[in-house]
């Protein structure tokens, strides 16, 4: 888990809260990863990434996190970004 601190617009904001309340999430974190995965497939350029990379987003996403990527190393987040 990454910890972070983000500013966010006004409007956004006040998506992150409708979706919370409507999902029943605990915190506006689980909002914004349940967002980031719900989309990433529409978001990410499948030709612009490594395949691995993407396969494992998705797979994180269906609850499948059986399956770690090292991220560690600059040279290991280029390899999955294709890069």
């Amino acid at each position: 888990m990454v910890k972070a601190t983000i500013c966010i617009e006004g409007e956004a904001n006040s998506i992150i809260n409708i979706v919370k309340a409507a999902k029943g999430f605990k915190d506006k974190s689980q909002v914004i990863n349940y967002i980031v995965l719900e989309y990433a497939e529409e978001i990410l350029d499948k030709e612009s990434f490594n395949e691995k990379f993407i396969q494992s987003v998705l797979a994180n996403k269906n609850g499948d996190h059986s399956e770690r990527i090292d991220i560690t190393s600059e040279a290991a987040r280029k390899e999955l970004l294709g890069l």
